[in-house]
């Protein structure tokens, strides 16, 4: 089964419907949706990380020199501990509402097909199984980034879609289009 189709934009005298340049199928599967939620959580923002590691660093601070006494060993041990509890518990929300999505999830939505058109000024995407059509210009997205598996179209700062790299046949001509089409919006995580 092909995923991706590359067609030309032709304009003969009987047909006046625009082609789409490409069209692809992808799927959103459970674990797709949960490696989301993690790059989401971890890669979406450079600061995440080195915010955590600083605001673990200050407590294990305040704890060190709440009782008087400086130690470089206590600064440490204590940081490192503050450091591991923060990502322990960002880890546990982040399972907690894959968990939370997949158990409420009614509507049939992993799993199925999304077919994602995408045209000279704007993507058209329809699920079948769902039962619905959206239609978005390339303006009105909040950004699209590109992890090592997926391209992640952000409609708003906490709504987006997924295009699995190895739902798409030719990846570089795909890279190149996306990047002129979202030339101000568009990064690799």
């Amino acid at each position: 089964r092909k995923h991706a189709n590359y067609k030309a934009n032709h304009t003969d005298g009987e047909d006046k419907m625009e082609e789409p340049k490409i069209i692809i199928n992808t799927v959103m599967t459970k674990e797709d949706y949960r490696k989301f939620l993690y790059i989401a959580t971890f890669r979406r923002s450079k600061l995440t990380i080195p915010m955590i590691a600083l605001i673990s660093l200050l407590g294990s601070l305040m704890i060190n020199l709440g009782d008087g006494h400086f130690s470089l060993a206590k600064l440490l041990i204590s940081w490192l501990f503050l450091l591991a509890l923060a990502i322990a518990v960002v880890l546990f929300k982040v399972e907690r509402k894959n968990a939370q999505r997949i158990k409420t999830d009614k509507t049939g939505a992993f799993d199925s097909v999304n077919t994602l058109k995408f045209y000279d000024d704007r993507i058209i995407m329809e699920n079948e199984t769902l039962k619905s059509t959206g239609e978005l210009k390339y303006d009105q997205f909040y950004a699209v980034m590109e992890s090592k598996d997926y391209f992640i179209f952000y409609f708003t700062v906490n709504q987006a879609s997924l295009v699995r790299k190895k739902d798409i046949d030719d990846l570089n001509a795909f890279r190149e289009f996306i990047v002129e089409k979202f030339i101000n919006k568009y990064r690799t995580i």
